[in-house]
């Protein structure tokens, strides 16, 4: 499974990228790829905390 931190990472290479480039239109476009991982990975750790949220919920009702 990806995680948040994982696609963060990602962005964070694709924007050094877009900085290294002398191509406007490749930097932008690396730019938006970047911003959609960063979307990607805000989806991700919401994901992964409603179901730690859960699995806690359910073990408290077993007590």
């Amino acid at each position: 499974m990806v995680t948040g931190a994982y696609l963060r990472r990602q962005a964070e290479i694709l924007v050094a990228m877009s900085r290294a480039t002398f191509d406007l239109t490749i930097a932008g476009r690396l730019r938006r790829m970047a911003a959609e991982l960063h979307d990607k990975a805000a989806e991700q750790d919401e994901l992964a905390f409603t179901d730690a949220a859960m699995t806690a919920l359910k073990a408290s009702t077993r007590m």
